[in-house]
């Protein structure tokens, strides 16, 4: 059973949070959910965490030329906590908020779905604050009436910031998949939860590390979102709770605005526990709708640690489990700024000109596979014959050796030398070995007689005198060849080679 297996990542201004999931057959399993913390230092070396917030700090680094870069140190830091866990090399889909895209409602003209992303492109480019022609821009259609006024909603982030998490990923050793909008991954996990389309608009809110994101569905696709910053922690501090209960206000006040009278007509919190209880009816009793909580975990398969230990905060991870399952069940992505929508490749003349050239190829093909039929069994027949003479050249080869092995014996035994009492009589007259060392004797017999090659060291020229004097005798002819300096060895500083003759060679 093949098992795919993803890493999703986010991080705030205080904490980085990674999911890990895999899908094993048609199962999809949560195998990790934790948080790394992200210490925030001050000064210029701090550590800048959030995405929009290290571009700035980076670029300003730059301009003074210091090399420190917080992503990267980011990613040495999440690396540390992939390593502890066994997660390495690992495709990732890494989450991007709110605050760190420029995102807008467009109004195009009728059109249909294929015309969308140039036409967007081009409205974009007239009404974003900062969006240039290189950034990567994608979008939601909100209308699928190619007939009527097309509304969508359109995103782009800056090449820089890319860079920016790319340059962390790489640090982490960790290969980026997708780019994601964060509120688009919570909404889709939300969406997985209801049984039938959500005509109603829904607004799911999403509390962070230090912000909310507030997402406005309507069957099954995020129309409006914003994330709202807040001073601390809505679930304990009265304060933070206040403070979100006005985002929210001020987001179903714009969704009334923009969709014509429309109402948010209920709220989902994600989350669960007492606090998120607690909270959810404050909610409902102040705003006046009904407020449901949404436990991001809840129906899905946990691997068996994470079953027992969920993360401090659940519902922080709503974002990432969302992106997570879409990727794993070929679920498409509201929004991938490393994979936008884009117009169609215009259908290749490539094929036509194909087609044309199979008709004419048949006929010439027809007319040579007789030749190539005849030429192949030629050349089967061309190569058999190739390796039967390569065949008998090699026993060929082999007989010559054979025979000229032979008469190297046969010469041998015509010598008719006895060459161990050759051996004994040349020890008998050497020198002592501390006048005179063998390196090397070479034997060799004709039908003349035999010829032994020797080769050695020398303590003194008086050495070499007195050896060639004792070598000498009515049966042998010793031959000098070569004498001087030399010798390889302190006590032996001479070298020598000679020739010894025995038989017939010995009496020329």
């Amino acid at each position: 059973m093949k098992i795919v297996r993803l890493l999703a990542l986010e991080w705030s201004e205080t904490e980085a949070r990674l999911a890990v999931a895999s899908r094993r057959g048609d199962e999809v399993v949560i195998e990790h959910a934790f948080t790394v913390a992200l210490r925030a230092d001050a000064g210029a070396e701090a550590e800048i965490s959030d995405p929009t917030r290290q571009a700035e700090h980076d670029e300003k680094l730059g301009a003074r030329g210091v090399a420190t870069d917080g992503a990267v140190e980011a990613g040495r830091r999440i690396a540390a906590a992939l390593k502890a866990r066994g997660i390495r090399k690992i495709d990732t889909l890494v989450a991007i908020g709110r605050a760190s895209i420029e995102l807008r409602q467009l109004t195009l003209p009728p059109a249909p779905d294929e015309e969308l992303p140039e036409m967007v492109r081009f409205q974009a480019l007239r009404e974003f604050n900062a969006l240039q022609e290189g950034w990567p821009l994608d979008f939601i259609p909100i209308d699928e009436d190619p007939s009527q006024p097309r509304n969508v909603l359109a995103a782009a982030v800056a090449p820089e910031l890319v860079e920016q998490l790319q340059r962390t990923c790489q640090a982490a050793g960790l290969r980026l998949r997708r780019l994601i909008l964060r509120p688009c991954g919570a909404a889709s996990l939300f969406c997985r939860r209801q049984a039938e389309g959500l005509p109603k608009a829904r607004l799911l809110v999403d509390l962070l590390a230090d912000e909310a994101d507030l997402t406005v569905i309507i069957d099954r696709k995020v129309i409006f979102l914003r994330t709202a910053r807040l001073p601390g922690e809505p679930l304990s501090d009265a304060e933070s709770g206040q403070a979100l209960l006005g985002e929210i206000r001020r987001t179903m006040a714009a969704v009334h605005n923009q969709l014509g009278g429309r109402r948010v007509e209920s709220i989902a919190l994600c989350g669960r526990g007492p606090e998120h209880t607690a909270l959810s009816e404050r909610l409902a009793e102040r705003l006046g709708v009904p407020v449901e909580l949404f436990d991001p975990f809840a129906g899905w398969t946990l691997d068996g640690d994470l079953a027992q230990n969920l993360p401090e905060h659940p519902a922080r991870f709503a974002p990432l489990l969302g992106m997570l399952i879409d990727e794993l069940q070929h679920v498409p992505h509201a929004v991938d700024f490393l994979h936008p929508r884009r117009k169609p490749e215009p259908p290749s003349r490539i094929k036509h000109y194909v087609l044309a050239g199979v008709g004419l190829a048949a006929a010439v093909l027809a007319m040579v596979i007789y030749g190539f039929l005849e030429y192949n069994r030629l050349s089967d027949e061309a190569v058999s014959l190739a390796a039967k003479v390569k065949e008998w050249e090699g026993r060929a080869a082999e007989a010559a050796k054979l025979q000229k092995t032979a008469a190297e014996i046969q010469t041998w035994l015509g010598g008719d030398q006895v060459w161990l009492d050759e051996l004994l009589w040349l020890s008998q007259r050497l020198p002592p070995a501390q006048e005179v060392m063998l390196t090397q004797i070479q034997a060799s017999s004709t039908p003349r007689g035999g010829e032994m090659k020797i080769e050695g060291l020398a303590r003194s020229v008086e050495s070499i005198k007195a050896m060639q004097e004792r070598l000498r005798d009515n049966e042998h002819r010793l031959v000098g060849k070569e004498a001087g300096e030399g010798g390889s060895q302190k006590e032996y500083p001479l070298r020598f080679s000679s020739s010894i003759f025995t038989g017939e060679e010995a009496r020329k």
